[in-house]
């Protein structure tokens, strides 16, 4: 049993890599071939605006004048309180004007409280929201004529790096706010609607209890990635999961947390790999 049990988490871990693979490669698709494209447009019912303080009044203008719809896909990580919470009083500003809204945001909002809190207040404003483990880029197409996409960045990163500043076009070819409006309605018709009563599991998941006991027996991310039998780029979203989860900061913070929690006693065995 030993042994079956060792072949079926080899498996899984190479199957998690695969999956980790057609993930990397539809991020290039999607920080690169996209704004490729969008930049040899401009002057096409296309325009770029580059720096914070450029896309936050863009975001500003835009949205003030939206008059029937908004559509919004949110994919990612959750963003900050402070940016999160200048979002939504946006929307609950249109929605208070009677513009409907519907929009997507990645799963992982769901796992913070800060992303709960969001969408809990966005619900109550009128939206209609859904969730997906998914989302393919960030988008929000006003009304029928406007859309807003993800721009190159121009930064050290390249397109969508980490070190570049942030740039949005802003689209208004008819042809292309439309491809956008109808992706937009493919991934809704994927997604979920967001389930957003409190989570009932009060303890870590198998999976993260390996992670924690091996993370307090001092190894580090690679070698728990071997242990389990996942990919390095699982691993961090695991450990990313579980600094979120512990509302910590740092690997020790969340060892110290989930000891507090009492984290590191073993799972129920219904508790499962998830």
């Amino acid at each position: 049993m030993g042994r079956i049990l060792h072949s079926a988490r080899q498996a899984i871990g190479e199957l998690a890599c695969k999956v980790d693979e057609l993930d990397r490669r539809l991020a290039e698709i999607r920080t690169g071939a996209l704004p490729a494209h969008l930049d040899r447009l401009s002057g096409h019912g296309v325009e770029v605006f580059r720096g914070e303080s450029e896309v936050r009044q863009l975001l500003e203008d835009t949205v003030a004048t939206a008059t029937g719809r908004i559509l919004s896909m949110h994919p990612g990580t959750p963003l900050p309180a402070s940016l999160l919470l200048a979002a939504r009083r946006r929307d609950e500003e249109v929605l208070g004007r009677g513009v409907a809204v519907r929009t997507i945001h990645s799963e992982s909002l769901l796992r913070v409280p800060r992303g709960r809190a969001h969408l809990k207040a966005l619900r109550r404003a009128g939206a209609q929201i859904r969730t997906s483990a998914t989302l393919p880029y960030r988008l929000t197409v006003l009304d029928t004529g406007l859309a807003l996409v993800p721009a190159p960045t121009g930064g050290a990163g390249g397109a969508g790096g980490d070190c570049a500043e942030p740039a949005v076009a802003v689209v208004r070819n008819p042809d292309l706010v439309s491809l956008f409006a109808q992706t937009f309605e493919f991934c809704w018709q994927d997604a979920r609607p967001a389930e957003l009563a409190p989570p009932t599991r009060t303890g870590p998941t198998a999976r993260q209890y390996q992670v924690l006991r091996l993370m307090q027996l001092g190894y580090k991310d690679e070698a728990i990635a071997r242990e389990i039998g996942v990919s390095s780029r699982t691993m961090r979203r695991i450990v990313r999961e579980l600094l979120e989860q512990l509302d910590a900061t740092s690997r020790f913070s969340a060892g110290m947390a989930a000891q507090a929690r009492g984290w590191l006693v073993p799972p129920r065995p219904h508790d499962g790999c998830r």
